[in-house]
């Protein structure tokens, strides 16, 4: 058996090689641009946001025959994303978004590496150059590039509140269906790395952390093995907002009014992942993880190493 492994890799690494030598340069991939959500109720999800998490007034955009859409501000560079569902779906995950230093560059990139990409770069109006493909398991992915014009371009430096709770999305997490399809995309193709994996139970892989190749930013894949209820896909397809001191934002919370059907901050609570970690809900379930900066300890807590869970279909 080690014979036939030695002679397996003896035969794959000059393909290997050349692989890597004809892998066509990838344009920067510059951090998280957005995560898309649906939402049942507009004005409930503004009113999280702006009277609970303290962020600017959004900006509502309405397209003739199409849903209304509406755009929270984290940053200058970072938005949660929100398309009314008239539909009233279980699952209200729609994509996430990278920002990429040319869109049109990467478009060509992600042709050249085999990924059904569309014929053009669209200008959606929004104040960024786009396009979507789909990664191997299926989800949307678009990549941004942003531009002078449109309606985040005219409120650069605007409506980022000192009552916000936060400033940055370091991460988003999604379903994983497949972790060896999302790592072979993410990483192969676009050059993620994975940095830490873990799960409650430490004998089992629940979610792979991988960061962006040319930011601090990272996502998370959220790995199952079932089908998904909707307070499920709530739990798994997050977003993340990073601050300094979890506690200590949870106590300013608890004075500021919540809207109906939300769930308020938990308590402080610390990580399989080191560190200091609260929840929000939405009306509609989907999770805004609270996460601190540092590990509470100091330092992060080990990555756990094992088989991850894999979807069986059923």
């Amino acid at each position: 058996m080690k014979k036939t492994f030695i002679s397996l890799m003896l035969l794959l690494c000059p393909w290997l090689v050349m692989a890597q030598a004809n892998k066509p340069q990838r344009p920067k991939i510059q951090g998280i641009a957005h995560i898309s959500l649906l939402t049942d109720d507009l004005q409930n999800a503004a009113s999280l946001f702006t009277d609970y998490l303290g962020f600017g007034q959004p900006y509502m955009v309405e397209r003739p025959g199409k849903p209304t859409m509406m755009f929270v501000k984290i940053n200058d560079r970072q938005y949660v994303e929100f398309t009314k569902d008239d539909n009233k779906q279980l699952k209200k995950y729609r994509h996430t978004a990278f920002e990429v230093d040319n869109a049109e560059a990467m478009r060509l990139y992600l042709q050249a590496m085999g990924v059904v990409v569309p014929d053009a770069v669209r200008d959606t109006g929004f104040g960024f150059k786009a396009f979507f493909v789909k990664d191997f398991n299926g989800n949307d992915v678009e990549f941004v590039e942003y531009i002078n014009s449109g309606v985040l371009a005219e409120h650069k430096g605007q409506d980022m509140p000192i009552t916000r709770i936060s400033d940055s999305m370091r991460h988003v997490g999604w379903v994983c269906t497949d972790s060896a399809k999302d790592i072979a995309f993410y990483g192969y193709i676009l050059g993620f790395t994975e940095f830490w994996r873990g799960g409650e139970d430490r004998s089992k892989i629940n979610w792979i952390k991988m960061r962006l190749p040319d930011s601090k930013d990272y996502v998370e894949l959220m790995l199952v093995d079932h089908e998904l209820n909707q307070q499920e896909l709530g739990l798994y397809n997050h977003l993340d907002l990073d601050m300094e001191d979890v506690a200590a934002t949870k106590k300013l919370l608890d004075t500021r009014p919540l809207p109906e059907g939300c769930k308020p901050a938990e308590p402080q609570s610390q990580g399989v992942c080191g560190y200091g970690l609260s929840n929000v809900y939405l009306m509609d379930q989907t999770r805004v993880e609270l996460m601190t900066k540092i590990a509470l300890g100091g330092k992060p807590s080990n990555s756990t190493w094992g088989v991850p869970l894999r979807y069986d279909g059923k």
